[in-house]
């Protein structure tokens, strides 16, 4: 039995505006990840099964290893195909956003041409402060992923015998990247019952880890090994932080998604509850952060790097600055968070 967790009164109101719109848009943040990819391509083929015209439109381009899932061919990228993009944005009667809480995390560009639209806007997120920038606001924090959102959408909307294994698919693939193949923000019951149904609907779980788990170059692997060996260890703070410059990300011949994953790996270090994994981008430095127990990554994130994300996974960015200066100002915030990571590290005593 799988609890009604949203509001009628939201589904309803988002299935008002789907029913009555012809031409829909759907918008994920900017460096879309597996949750971002998973929910906008699920959602979109599921318009499509109802007769709905859907578009999925992205900031910027999404790992390869993520290509796989069905309509992901036909994504439109703003940066890439900027005039189709916005022609596709202009022409909407619905945008949907998915896996973000406010309009600035889909890029400058595209958020101006999102603010310039007049038609309505259904958000689904997960992320905590959700910005009122749309006329219906599912946002729950408590959910694994934004992808499970959508599954609980095409279920109380009435319509979970027509999800079809493509579908299923993309649901699956966007829990699984968004909880690191459920090692955390998982321990729910009811996350295992969707995917117990998501399995009825044909999906083979274990072809999909492969997929996106085991599909590295060895560029990636050697990559992974200069990160480890530069790692720096904080052991009064438990955190262990890892930083690649652009030339250090070049010299591997970096492709989207190579350190997907390597911020994860410090936490298997016993008295490491907090990893972090800076990696220089265009014009900003993009933080991941990951935490054991209760040390809240997203305060981290939120209050210094202008971020946000979940309790034990999130992220934020530093622009006009210098890799080693965010890494200092990462190293300068931890004391704030001391009470929160004592506390952790005394588990282990």
């Amino acid at each position: 039995m799988i609890t009604k967790v949203i509001k009628e009164e939201l589904i309803q109101q988002a299935k008002e505006r789907i029913m009555a719109a012809t031409n829909i848009v759907i918008t994920v943040h900017i460096s879309p990840d597996g949750d971002a990819v998973g929910s906008s391509l699920a959602l979109c083929n599921f318009l499509h099964l109802i007769g709905k015209k859907a578009t999925v439109v992205v900031p910027n381009g999404f790992p390869a290893f993520l290509k796989w899932m069905s309509g992901s061919h036909d994504v439109l990228v703003y940066k890439d195909n900027r005039h189709a993009s916005v022609s596709a944005i202009k022409a909407a009667d619905l945008i949907m956003s998915l896996d973000y809480n406010e309009l600035k995390r889909v890029g400058a560009d595209m958020e101006h041409s999102l603010r310039l639209t007049k038609c309505p806007k259904v958000m689904i997120d997960h992320h905590l402060n959700p910005e009122p920038f749309a006329d219906v606001t599912i946002s729950y924090p408590d959910m694994s992923s934004t992808s499970e959102m959508i599954f609980r959408l095409i279920c109380r909307m009435g319509y979970f015998d027509i999800m079809n294994k493509e579908i299923a698919e993309c649901i699956y693939a966007g829990m699984m990247t968004d909880t690191g193949a459920f090692t955390y923000n998982s321990n729910k019951a009811e996350i295992y019952i969707i995917i117990s149904e998501l399995i009825k609907k044909g999906i083979d779980k274990d072809d999909i880890y492969q997929k996106v788990f085991n599909s590295y170059t060895a560029d990636r692997f050697r990559m992974m090994g200069y990160a480890l060996e530069k790692m720096e260890i904080l052991p009064e703070y438990g955190t262990a932080i890892i930083a690649m410059s652009r030339a250090e990300l070049n010299r591997f011949n970096y492709r989207k998604g190579d350190t997907e994953g390597f911020v994860n790996m410090p936490l298997s270090i016993k008295g490491i509850c907090i990893a972090a994994f800076l990696k220089e981008e265009e014009n900003l430095i993009k933080i991941s952060l990951r935490s054991h127990g209760d040390v809240p990554t997203n305060l981290l994130a939120a209050e210094n790097f202008n971020g946000g994300g979940h309790l034990n996974a999130s992220g934020g960015e530093a622009v006009g600055e210098t890799l080693e200066q965010v890494v200092e100002r990462l190293k300068a915030a931890l004391p704030k968070y001391i009470e929160y990571i004592q506390k952790e590290l005394n588990k282990d005593k």
